[in-house]
């Protein structure tokens, strides 16, 4: 009588056991609404309310939320990235919340915080965080700290910007410590240091460095080297703007 009650309990706990234990996404296939953990071509983390598919090149996520973990290879379309390491793929749409990006290719999305190490950025909504070397290529800047890399195109609303190179697209506030201008926009800001090849000044607070070339409308110059430039009515100075 006692081994029976003996058994029955230890069955107990086996059941509860079984049933709390959390589900392993590890085979191949499409999943659907699934809440677990995934583990998977070197990928792994824990995911909420997810559809995705599983196959021999890595993770095909459609929806779903993301918390933690590394993402290896695969496509993502939709979805809440909460945290974690992603190290190579390709996003296609969706929320990033936050965690470490360390290469990889970014077509679309909204990027709140977190660190970018390296990979293209090809259009988005980048909102906070750290960039710290990459390609961007288009996509509405609003704030955060660019370290490095070229940007090709887009618009810059506010942050700090503190090496690289900027190729072409509309700086509308911020400030600017080094790196080199080659065309663009200027709007407003602070420019600290560098190099401005080309491009149009509308107004600003001028600090430091070199000016190559360019339109100069208006705007306070404390110093620096100028080379040459036009005013806001087309006419060449080979001296700089505080002393026309």
């Amino acid at each position: 009588m006692l081994d029976n009650k003996r058994i029955a309990s230890e069955l107990k706990r086996v059941a509860k056991g079984l049933v709390s234990s959390e589900e392993v996404a590890n085979t191949e296939g499409e999943y659907k609404n699934f809440t677990g953990t995934i583990e998977w071509k070197g990928s792994q983390g824990k995911v909420t309310r997810a559809t995705f598919e599983l196959d021999r090149y890595g993770i095909n996520w459609k929806d779903g939320d993301w918390d933690g973990g590394t993402w290896k290879h695969g496509n993502w379309k939709n979805g809440t990235w909460k945290n974690g390491i992603w190290k190579g793929g390709f996003w296609y749409d969706g929320t990033w919340e936050n965690g470490t990006w360390e290469n990889g290719f970014w077509y679309g999305g909204t990027w709140d915080s977190g660190t970018w190490e390296y990979g293209t950025w090809k259009r988005g909504k980048w909102e906070d965080g750290t960039w710290e070397y990459g390609i961007w290529d288009d996509g509405v800047w609003y704030g955060g700290v660019w370290y490095g890399g070229v940007w090709y195109g887009g618009t810059w609303w506010d942050g700090r910007w503190y090496g690289g190179i900027w190729k072409d697209g509309i700086w509308e506030d911020g400030k600017w410590e080094n790196g080199t201008w080659e065309d663009g926009d200027w709007a407003d800001g602070i420019w600290e240091d560098g190099v401005w090849k080309s491009g149009i000044w509308d107004d600003g607070d001028w600090q430091y460095g070199i000016w190559e070339n360019g339109m100069w409308k208006d705007g306070d110059w404390q110093g620096g080297k100028w080379k040459r430039g036009k005013d806001n009515r087309g006419v060449e100075h080979s001296d700089s703007p505080d002393n026309w």
